[in-house]
């Protein structure tokens, strides 16, 4: 009898044990299928869209720089190329670019070019071209039949150039926009005596932009080139206007009684080089300025090259002011 009742009391116990787990079991499977609500469903909507409005414009961006960047840059390995060919005689043909299509071609045209020779350089198909679209080198000196500006127009508007120029004795530069030029004035010497006012300033322009001494001055940023109308009269220091090929300095005068200004100041160009100064017109000229006589006195004025891209100004002031026109050209960034 008592083993029907411990064995009874056992069946009980693993009733309720078993009872108990399925109910826990049902409790924890109803919360795991719990889903989100609507208002979290948006909520990560919201987040998704907001950060797409950031990213997705900078994508575009940088995509269709990407595209431009590499236009650029396989349209002057074609015309490295091309050249190249042309100069070490390969199939005694002259060879040449033909940008439009993004093929490098043998032949003297594109129109009665071999097409079992081209060389396809492919690039984005939104990308339009224009400007000087084909250019053919000749042979043994690599000169292009024409000079001009390869441009690469974007969807968005921003644009992509190369520009080809024709130098001396063959050689020829490709040059990518995009190399700031820009010149500094620095101020080695600064003397006055009677009613004399010369300072180490520098104002550019119609509107006398001030510039202190040393200060970097532009003239050539993001391609565009920066030029003015005329020059501060009367600056207490020297006045520069900025033109397409050249820079004017003038050191004004307008001094009586006696009095002088001295001053002995350096032009240096980055990215730039100085092809040649010239005298400035009066009433603004110098007195014999490439004599070689440097001194404080009548026609002590003096201007000297120094390297590539520097010019050292020397001038003495009375009554008519010294100018000097400098003139500068963009250092290629590259060579071919």
């Amino acid at each position: 009898m008592k083993c029907i009742t411990l064995a009874f009391c056992a069946i009980e116990h693993m009733k309720r044990t078993l009872y108990h787990a399925l109910r826990m079991s049902y409790e924890q499977l109803r919360h795991c299928k719990r889903g989100f609500s609507m208002f979290e469903i948006l909520l990560v909507i919201g987040v998704i869209a907001v950060i797409s409005a950031f990213t997705v414009p900078h994508y575009r961006v940088y995509h269709i720089r990407s595209d431009l960047h590499l236009a650029v840059t396989q349209t002057e390995q074609m015309l490295r190329r091309a050249q190249f060919l042309s100069q070490s005689g390969e199939e005694n043909s002259m060879w040449g670019v033909h940008a439009g299509s993004g093929i490098l071609f043998k032949g003297t045209s594109f129109a009665t070019r071999d097409p079992l020779y081209d060389e396809h350089y492919p690039f984005s198909p939104t990308l339009a071209v224009s400007g000087m679209t084909e250019v053919t080198f000749s042979t043994l000196y690599g000169e292009p039949s024409a000079t001009g500006v390869i441009t690469f127009t974007a969807l968005n508007g921003e644009t992509g150039e190369v520009t080809v120029r024709a130098g001396l004795s063959g050689e020829q530069t490709v040059v990518i926009p995009g190399e700031d030029v820009r010149m500094r004035i620095d101020f080695a010497r600064i003397k006055n005596s009677g009613n004399g006012s010369a300072e180490a300033e520098v104002y550019v322009g119609e509107n006398a932009i001030e510039y202190d001494d040393g200060e970097w001055i532009p003239l050539i940023t993001n391609s565009v080139l920066h030029t003015d109308t005329d020059f501060l009269q009367n600056a207490r220091g020297l006045a520069v206007e900025r033109h397409a090929e050249y820079v004017r300095i003038v050191a004004q005068g307008g001094l009586d009684n006696g009095g002088k200004e001295v001053v002995d100041a350096y032009i240096s160009f980055e990215h730039a080089t100085v092809e040649h100064v010239e005298n400035d017109i009066a009433p603004n000229d110098c007195e014999n300025p490439f004599d070689g006589n440097e001194n404080e006195g009548v026609g002590g004025d003096e201007v000297t090259t120094q390297g590539s891209n520097q010019v050292f100004f020397q001038t003495r002031t009375t009554n008519y002011g010294d100018g000097i026109l400098i003139y500068w050209k963009q250092t290629p960034s590259r060579w071919f």
